[in-house]
């Protein structure tokens, strides 16, 4: 096969399309995107890189020019910019996780005046990559990473985002507002291509409502990683029914950190159960619904059998119910909710790897055919619009200062990138404080070589847990 995209060899491009990595230095950092994102040896294109940093980091990039044989072109050189083959704009120095909200509005329209003048200028199907923090500002948290992602998408196609993880030995402890160590930022991917708009037309996104925590006296006892990887355990024969089960060390983690104990804790989409048996092992009580029998039964299954093994006194209850149906008169005060819902109706995409094995074995490959299911919801507005509604009536059910964790991820589908955990977040942040995001990192799974030797294209391993405190 003929690479057309770089000169990579199959064993170094594979590893580039998991969509985290451990973060070492620059010179590592930009020196795999170049060789990644240039072909030096096409006599059609030329290797020309556009940067965008602090006098340090342009030095790195000189030092690299020297190594790889690319043209450098930088911000005094806009004016005979042309036929660039890949743009890096690294904002990390310009403006660090501390900044205060200001400080990027003023940076970006800097940004977006340059982004918008090499779009032009770049080959076609051609890439641009943007380095950005998310803002950590005392008991603030600003997703800026994201705005500055969706806004770029108004003009390009955003094709993903890579998260860059650092040491986790730098984190911080804080009794009264839920933190994280910090130590991740974004590596945003944006192409220039025919799903791109040739007008300068950016959209702003009220990412910034609802940022300034309420304080939650000696709950976060513990420091909390912005990242980690977990490989749950095989699942039992009931649980391995699930297409889409969350594992209960994932639960275990949260629960852990939001509530205490004898906390009611809630799911409303239990699936197999996670939660409740979760909370039941911490000493906490706990409630859900389910929307399928089926499921529903081997839920309340698995928690009376821990309630009866365990002489237990703790209370549970998962109802046999639709989420949208669910009242003040069904359960208790909430503590805390965590869940995980359908990720829109890519369960029922076709010839799917896990698929084709589940299909192999017998197994169910989407939640259910029942028309109500949220999974079978085709049309992406609609299924982004059904989900929120649920969480809205929700919040009847949670105790003032209570939190909720949403395990979710962006989505690839046909070509087109929706950045599902950002929307969701987007509509959320009306009724909801948002917290710092945490990543739950996948490295069990097989890299499958999707673009290869003609684009990039990630393999999303990586999961967004957003957590929103109610005011």
């Amino acid at each position: 096969m003929i690479n057309r995209f770089n000169n990579l060899t199959s064993k170094e491009w594979l590893p580039f399309q998991k969509s985290w990595f451990r973060y070492t230095d620059d010179e590592t950092l930009y020196r795999e995107n170049i060789r990644f994102f240039i072909k030096f040896d096409d006599p059609e294109k030329s290797a020309n890189l556009f940067f965008y940093g602090d006098d340090n980091q342009i030095k790195i990039i000189k030092k690299l020019q020297k190594e790889l044989k690319f043209k450098l072109l930088l911000r005094s050189d806009l004016e005979r910019i042309d036929d660039l083959q890949f743009a890096i704009i690294d904002l990390r120095t310009f403006i660090p996780k501390n900044s205060d909200l200001d400080s990027y509005l003023k940076k970006k329209k800097e940004i977006l005046d340059i982004s918008y003048f090499i779009k032009d200028k770049l080959q076609y199907r051609r890439f641009l990559s943007v380095f950005s923090y998310n803002l950590y500002n005392s008991d603030n948290y600003y997703p800026i990473a994201w705005d500055l992602a969706k806004t770029l998408s108004s003009t390009y196609s955003l094709k993903d985002e890579k998260i860059a993880c650092l040491s986790t030995d730098n984190g911080k402890n804080n009794s009264d507002y839920f933190s994280t160590s910090e130590n991740t930022f974004y590596s945003l991917y944006l192409r220039s291509d025919e799903k791109s708009n040739n007008e300068r037309n950016y959209i702003d996104f009220p990412l910034f409502s609802n940022n300034k925590q309420k304080k939650k006296q000696n709950l976060f006892k513990e420091n909390f990683q912005s990242w980690f990887i977990l490989k749950p355990k095989p699942r039992k024969k009931n649980e391995v029914l699930h297409p889409a089960k969350y594992p209960e060390e994932l639960t275990r983690m949260f629960i852990k950190t939001f509530t205490k104990e004898n906390d009611n804790v809630f799911d409303p989409m239990s699936g197999t159960g996670s939660t409740q048996l979760s909370a039941l092992q911490q000493n906490r009580n706990a409630y859900g619904t389910e929307l399928s029998e089926f499921f529903a039964d081997i839920s309340n299954q698995r928690c009376s059998e821990y309630i009866e093994n365990n002489s237990s006194k703790l209370e549970y209850k998962i109802l046999n119910k639709d989420a949208r149906n669910i009242t003040k008169k069904d359960f208790p005060k909430i503590d805390y909710i965590i869940t995980s819902p359908p990720y829109w109706d890519m369960l029922n995409m076709k010839g799917a790897e896990n698929q084709a094995k589940r299909i192999k074995k017998g197994l169910q490959t989407n939640y259910s055919d029942n028309n109500d299911d949220l999974g079978n919801v085709a049309d992406y507005k609609e299924f982004l619009n059904e989900l929120t509604n649920i969480y809205y009536n929700l919040i009847d059910l949670m105790k003032s200062g209570s939190y909720i964790t949403i395990v979710v991820k962006n989505i690839k589908k046909k070509g087109s990138n929706y950045p599902f955990a950002w929307d969701l977040t987007q509509k959320l942040q009306k009724k909801l404080i948002l917290l710092p995001e945490v990543f739950w990192l996948q490295d069990d799974i097989s890299i499958a070589p999707y673009g290869y030797f003609n684009t990039y294209v990630s393999n999303t391993f990586h999961q967004y847990c957003l957590t929103f405190q109610k005011p």
